[in-house]
């Protein structure tokens, strides 16, 4: 396979702030453009191998489509920070981080070089992730823990792969719609709408690595309304059609990854 993607679970102590350790590889025979799936989380991730070796970048979470230049050899490790924790990692309101990547170095500081030098002699996902676990462990002292409504309509949300009707989540957390709508995009910088469809095209594209069946079938499972809305959603938020986005998922090798 062309692309091969792999990720590790950080320790339960991380587990408020980091959802995944990851690492993204190139290889012979890939495309030029890598379409990257929307996740709804802030990525922090170093380039170790390929054209942007060294570099040590701060992206998302985009609503729109992200391409990005690959050539076989090209490798990045990272983490992506659990929705509603990027203010406290990065120091940052997330609503500047949306639909951008930057350089980490004036959001991390040294930790940025630190993280470079460190993942640069890592040779797999379970080294790097080691590596990782270390560094924003020492981390933790000035961590704050994520806002307690926003957190729990991110859980909610994943959990239910974004079929949670708004005002029935918002009747779960006894808040007002307009009251989840203001903390959860201060906390996530996106709304919540905005997350649940994320987290619905990524249970069709699962559903297609699954081989659930035709898009038609895909769709239902994924909860669209129907097909032609799976089809709009996937060219507004990937630029591909999914038969196309699908193939590309069906070209990556996939490790202990997160749903």
């Amino acid at each position: 396979m062309p692309f091969r993607y792999a990720e590790r679970r950080p320790s339960d102590a991380l587990l408020p702030w980091f959802i995944t350790w990851w690492e993204f590889t190139v290889r012979d025979g890939a495309p030029p453009l890598h379409h990257v799936p929307p996740d709804g989380c802030t990525s922090i991730m170093v380039a170790v191998a390929g054209p942007m070796a060294g570099a040590v970048i701060v992206t998302g979470p985009w609503l729109e489509p992200l391409a990005v230049p690959v050539t076989p050899g090209t490798r990045f490790i990272g983490t992506r920070i659990r929705p509603g924790s990027a203010r406290s990692v990065l120091g940052v309101d997330p609503r500047e981080l949306v639909n951008r990547s930057s350089p980490a170095e004036p959001m991390l500081g040294p930790l940025a070089e630190r993280l470079a030098a460190a993942l640069q002699s890592c040779p797999d996902i379970d080294s790097a992730a080691l590596a990782m676990e270390r560094l924003f462990s020492a981390e933790i002292p000035r961590l704050t823990l994520p806002d307690w409504l926003a957190d729990h309509a991110v859980t909610r949300l994943m959990a239910t792969r974004g079929e949670l009707a708004i005002a029935l989540l918002a009747k779960e957390l006894q808040t007002s719609e307009r009251t989840l709508l203001r903390r959860f995009r201060q906390a996530t910088g996106i709304t919540p709408k905005q997350f649940a469809r994320i987290r619905r095209l990524l249970a069709a594209a699962w559903a297609a690595v699954d081989g659930v069946g035709s898009w038609g079938q895909i769709a239902a499972t994924a909860g669209y309304a129907d097909q032609p809305h799976m089809h709009h959603e996937f060219v507004d938020l990937t630029g591909l059609k999914p038969v196309e986005f699908g193939s590309r998922v069906l070209a990556t090798e996939h490790d202990q990854v997160h749903r």
